[in-house]
């Protein structure tokens, strides 16, 4: 079973960014009903666990971004929004890190208290 989600997520990594969900989808389109009842129970698990550790610390986020991308391998339009998603947050997690190393760059080490 392991092994299986590897190969997924090896395949899934293969994509560029912005065509992933969408090419996921495509080959999750012609699995059995079964399958396709299974990825949404899990989704929606998923979406419960992350709304619990939402309220007490833990790793919400995660349990939100695993729902989304479970949710996309059965929506046309989910693993759409989540192309477009992935190519946004990239950028702005581009523009953050320069804008970061810049400041930092300009500003020297952090400076530190002594007691």
């Amino acid at each position: 079973m392991f092994e299986s989600i590897k190969t997924t997520w090896n395949r899934l990594k293969k994509h560029e960014p912005g065509e992933r969900f969408g090419a996921f989808y495509r080959e999750q389109k012609d699995k059995p009903p079964w399958v396709k009842v299974a990825f949404i129970c899990l989704a929606v698990l998923s979406f419960a666990a992350g709304v619990v550790f939402a309220f007490i610390p833990g790793p919400a986020v995660l349990f939100f971004a695993l729902s989304g991308a479970l949710v996309s391998t059965q929506s046309r339009r989910f693993a759409q929004w989540l192309d477009k998603a992935e190519v946004w947050g990239r950028r702005a997690f581009a523009s953050a890190r320069t804008w970061w190393r810049h400041k930092r760059g300009r500003g020297g080490p952090p400076k530190t208290r002594h007691a």
